[in-house]
Order: C-alpha cells, then structure tokens, then sequence
C-alpha cells in the first residue's frame, strides 16, 4: 500500500538529501550549505532573518549554519547598508568558484530523481511541488 502523501514526500526529501549529501562530500559540504549556498547565490545581500524565511528554519539554526560557512570562507558577512543592525550575506570568490560544480550536481540529482517521468510529467509534478508549497506559504 502506498504511504499518505506527508509520508511519501518526507522519505523523498530523506533520499534527495543523502544523494546531495554523497555527490557534495568531495567538495567537504553537505546539503545545507550546498542550500545556503544557492541562495544566497539568488539573493546577494539577504539577511540572516530573509535566508530563515527561504529555508523554513529558526533563526538559531540559521546564525549556526551561517556562521559555519562564514569561518570555512564561503560565505561572506557586511553590515547591511539599510539596516546597521542586521548582515547582509554574499558568497566570497570561493563560494562564487564552486558554483558551478554545485550547480551540475543539482542538475544530475534532479534528473535522477525525475528519470522515469517524461518530461511533460516532469513539467507538471514540478509546478504540482511549487503550488503544494505555496500553499502552505499562503496559508500563515
């Protein structure tokens, strides 16, 4: 019998993160900072408090993370030019370097995982993915 679908979509994330987990552990990241890592790539100069709204983590959990890679030299973090207060968050030149090794690991992860779709499916399972998660965005 097929699982509900909360449970069919925690063990595909479970497998989703231990094949980044595998394909970034010769790059000596996980699938966290690979997260942190592409977002911040979209969204030069987020704050720490914008990367916990994109992530869906608590503030703590984010300081961590960020202070992590900032010390490992991915990531870089200046006092935001809006608000003194609060850092803004960019990649350093080797954060920058990497990307496109993590950007081809995610093409081959999202093919994996998508392989036994044709792509109309593909199309449509994506958007089906997206709304879900709108939804629970809209819904606050």
């Amino acid at each position: 019998m097929q699982e509900d679908f909360v449970g069919q979509v925690a063990i595909l994330n479970a497998l989703i993160r231990r094949r980044l987990d595998h394909l970034l552990q010769p790059l000596a990241l996980s699938e966290i900072n690979y997260y942190y890592l592409m977002i911040i790539e979209k969204t030069p100069g987020v704050s720490q408090s914008g990367l916990a709204t994109r992530i869906v983590r608590d503030q703590s959990s984010i300081t961590r993370q960020v202070d992590r890679l900032a010390k490992q030299g991915w990531i870089e973090k200046r006092r935001s030019a809006n608000d003194g207060r609060q850092s803004a968050l960019y990649l350093t030149a080797k954060g920058t370097a990497i990307l496109p090794q993590l950007h081809a690991i995610t093409e081959q992860v999202n093919r994996e995982a998508l392989a036994t779709l044709p792509i109309a499916q593909q199309k449509k399972f994506q958007q089906l993915l997206y709304d879900t998660r709108q939804n629970f965005i809209n819904r606050k």
